[in-house]
């Protein structure tokens, strides 16, 4: 199975910002943030949503298995997309605790510097109250490197 090339994967540990889509069958496309991400062993992706904001997101995904990820680092801006269209919605395992603070303390290492009050994003961002933690997973159809400049929207080759 394809996956993305080992820059882009320490990218996504490098305290990331996560925004997940996808589009209902119906057309009507949705957005929303995410809490984690990982490429799993097989190659495949995993994210972490908070299930109560995610609600419309993860039903479009039930109905179409089609999704879009956005991770873009705020300190430089270098973002990556990805696309798949075999995505998997599932409640989260308790294994994947571990990668939900690892994630969420890479974010918070980002944003610091620019003012932001740990327990503020903490309880914005991380809390999550209604519909639990859900986690989506999804074979890497496509990625291109979204970072600002003139490379921007080139495809990422993905290695076998």
């Amino acid at each position: 199975m394809a996956t993305l090339p080992p820059e882009w994967i320490a990218h996504i540990a490098a305290g990331v910002s996560h925004r997940l889509g996808s589009c209902s069958r119906d057309g009507r496309p949705g957005i929303c943030r995410a809490l984690a991400a990982d490429v799993l062993p097989d190659g495949r992706m995993l994210i972490l949503v908070a299930g109560g904001p995610g609600a419309d997101v993860l039903r479009a995904i039930r109905e179409t298995a089609q999704v879009a990820a956005v991770l873009g680092l705020p300190t430089t801006q270098r973002t990556l997309h990805v696309k798949g269209r075999d995505a998997c919605v599932a409640t989260a395992e308790p294994e994947h605790e571990a990668l939900l603070v690892a994630r969420r303390e890479a974010f918070f290492e980002q944003v610091e510097p620019f003012g932001f009050d740990r327990e503020l994003l903490m309880n914005t961002w991380y809390s999550v109250r209604d519909g639990g933690v859900m986690s989506v997973t999804f074979t890497i159809s496509g990625a291109w490197n979204q970072s600002p400049g003139p490379g921007a929207g080139q495809p990422i080759e993905l290695h076998p």
